[in-house]
């Protein structure tokens, strides 16, 4: 086994950068949770001059990127809680290796990297998942800004 003390650092340094980088995601996340929710609260309380039909396609589209969004949210959470885990079995890991008991290390080497593959596969959930919030939202503003645009005469975007 190595006696480099640095080997350490290199088993727990890429779960928790994983980790880190998957609670600014649940950060970035809940901002735009937030504001979804309150596009949609401003579409059901009609104070928008929007027609009937207009209103139900935008409520629905509003509760469709809830959705990707709260879908995204708790893959980053899960993806947060098995980096978390892999970045302990690691930090175990090492720590078992220095004795005998290699069963007992491999069995934790291999939990470690099915947590890390587990959380590698929310993250990128989560990722897909605002990507196709983001196409949503998007399109929505476009609908807004051309009929903004219609009503003062000019030429769509």
């Amino acid at each position: 086994m190595a006696t480099n003390p640095f080997v350490v650092l290199s088993y727990v340094s890429g779960p928790a950068l994983l980790t880190n980088a998957s609670s600014v995601f649940i950060m970035s996340t809940a901002n735009r949770f937030a504001r979804a929710i309150d596009r949609a609260r401003s579409l059901a309380s009609g104070d928008e001059t929007l027609t009937i039909e207009q209103r139900i396609r935008e409520l629905k589209i509003a509760h469709l990127r809830v959705n990707h969004i709260a879908r995204a949210m708790s893959c980053f959470y899960f993806a947060a809680g098995m980096f978390a885990l892999g970045t302990f079995a690691s930090i175990a890991g090492v720590g078992l290796a220095e004795f005998d008991s290699m069963v007992l290390f491999d069995v934790v080497v291999a939990g470690a990297a099915l947590v890390g593959i587990a959380g590698f596969v929310g993250f990128v959930t989560g990722a897909i998942s605002l990507v196709a919030e983001s196409r949503l939202a998007a399109a929505a503003i476009t609908r807004e800004a051309n009929a903004a645009l219609a009503a003062l005469e000019i030429p769509k975007v």
